[in-house]
C-alpha cells in the first residue's frame, strides 16, 4: 500500500491541533525588581518555553502591562495566536505578602541601602489587585502567590516532594520567606518566616520589631550588619562576602555576621520543625551564600551555623535533611505556573 507523505503530515498537524485545543496550559511569571521571568508549562508540568524581560520602572500599573505582554507573547510564540485563552491559565508570583484568594498584592517593596544614582530607585506597592487586572487584560484564569510558596510548589512536583510529603522551603533574597507542604498539601496561608523573632534583644528589623530573622538575614540586612560590625562602606552582599572571605583585619567581624545569620535561619527552621515535623528543608539563596567550599569562609560560616538547627528544637523533631540550592528565577516562574495548573479543573499534577 502506498502512503502519501503529505497526507500523513496533514493528519499529524490536525491531530496536534486537536490536542492543543483540549490540553490545558499555564503561563508562570516571576516578578523581581526590574525584571520578569516567564515560562509556558503543559498539563504534565513540563516547561515548553521561557523568556526574560527587563523593566525600566516598577510602578504597579506599568508592571501589570508588561506582565500581560510577556504572557501574551509566550502563548502566541509557543501555542499560536489563535490558541483559545480558555485553555490557558496564568500564575504570577511576587516577593511579598499576597492574598491568593483575591489575587491582591498586599505589600511589595524594595529598599536599597542607599539612593545613589546607580542604584535602582525604590518602589512600594500596597493593595494592588494584580490578579483581577491581569485576568481582565488577558481573559485567562489568573492566580497570584508569594515567591516562597511558588518555590514550594516547584519542589512539591519536581524536587524533594518526590521523596517526602512534608517539607519546607526557605528563600533568602532581599528578605527571607518560607513555604510549607504538609502531608502533600501546600499551605496557602502566609508563612512570615522572616519575621519570627529569634533574638529577644536583637537588632531592629525593617518591620519595626526587634530580633526578627530578617533583622540578620537577607541581602539587605546581612549587608547592613556587616557594615555595622566593621564600619566599612559596602556596595551590597557580594562586597560583604568578599570582605569575610579575605584577609582584611575586619574579616573576623564580617564572618561573625554570617555565623549569626546562619544561626538565625537555624532557629527559624527549628520552629518549623517543632510545628510541622518536615523531613526536608530546602534553602534557596545566592550561590556565594549557600555554596560552601575551600576559601569560601562566609558561606562556610553561614552553612555551618545553619546546620546546627537540632540544638534549637524539640528532640523528636531533629531528623530533618537540609538541602541547599542556588536561586533560579525559572524555578520560581515554573512554580507559579504549577500553582495555576493545580487550580484548573481536570488537571492533576503528580510528582515526576
Amino acid at each position: 500500500m502506498n502512503v502519501n507523505v503529505n497526507d500523513v503530515k496533514v493528519r499529524q498537524i490536525l491531530r496536534r491541533s486537536d490536542e492543543l485545543d483540549h490540553e490545558q496550559y499555564a503561563v508562570g511569571i516571576e516578578i523581581q525588581p526590574y525584571k520578569l521571568t516567564g515560562v509556558v508549562v503543559g498539563a504534565d508540568g513540563v516547561v515548553l518555553a521561557r523568556s526574560r524581560r527587563h523593566l525600566t520602572v516598577m510602578e504597579s500599573a506599568e508592571v501589570v502591562k508588561r506582565v500581560a505582554e510577556l504572557a501574551e507573547n509566550l502563548v502566541d510564540d509557543r501555542l499560536g495566536c489563535a490558541f483559545p485563552r480558555s485553555r490557558v491559565c496564568v500564575g504570577v508570583q511576587v516577593g511579598g505578602p499576597v492574598d491568593p484568594d483575591t489575587g491582591m498584592v498586599l505589600h511589595l517593596v524594595n529598599g536599597p541601602d542607599d539612593h545613589r544614582h546607580e542604584k535602582p530607585p525604590p518602589y512600594e506597592w500596597e493593595d494592588v489587585p494584580l490578579g483581577a487586572e491581569l485576568a481582565s487584560m488577558l481573559g485567562c484564569a489568573t492566580s497570584v502567590e508569594n515567591d516562597a510558596h511558588a518555590f514550594a510548589a516547584y519542589e512539591q512536583s519536581l524536587g524533594v516532594g518526590r521523596v517526602g510529603s512534608t517539607f519546607g522551603v526557605v528563600l533568602v533574597r532581599d528578605g527571607v520567606g518560607a513555604g510549607m507542604v504538609v502531608r502533600g498539601e501546600r499551605l496557602s496561608a502566609p508563612v512570615e518566616f522572616g519575621h519570627l523573632q529569634v533574638w529577644p534583644r536583637g537588632r531592629i528589623c525593617d518591620c519595626g520589631m526587634r530580633g526578627c530573622i530578617e533583622s540578620q538575614v537577607g541581602n539587605r540586612a546581612l549587608t547592613a550588619v556587616v557594615k555595622e560590625r566593621t564600619g566599612r562602606e559596602l556596595d551590597g552582599l557580594e562586597a560583604a562576602i568578599a570582605l569575610a572571605d579575605g584577609d582584611d583585619a575586619q574579616a573576623r567581624e564580617a564572618l561573625a555576621a554570617f555565623r549569626k545569620a546562619g544561626t538565625s535561619i537555624a532557629r527559624g527552621i527549628a520552629t518549623l520543625l517543632t510545628l510541622f515535623g518536615p523531613t526536608h528543608m530546602v534553602v534557596y539563596g545566592a550561590e556565594d551564600l549557600i555554596g560552601g567550599g575551600p576559601g569560601r569562609r562566609a558561606a562556610n560560616a553561614f552553612l555551618h551555623a545553619m546546620r546546627k538547627f537540632p540544638a534549637h528544637t524539640f528532640q523528636i523533631s531533629r531528623d530533618c535533611q537540609i538541602v541547599t540550592k542556588p536561586l533560579d528565577a525559572v524555578r520560581g516562574a515554573h512554580g507559579a505556573a504549577l500553582i495555576a495548573l493545580q487550580g484548573c479543573p481536570g488537571v492533576l499534577l503528580q510528582p515526576r
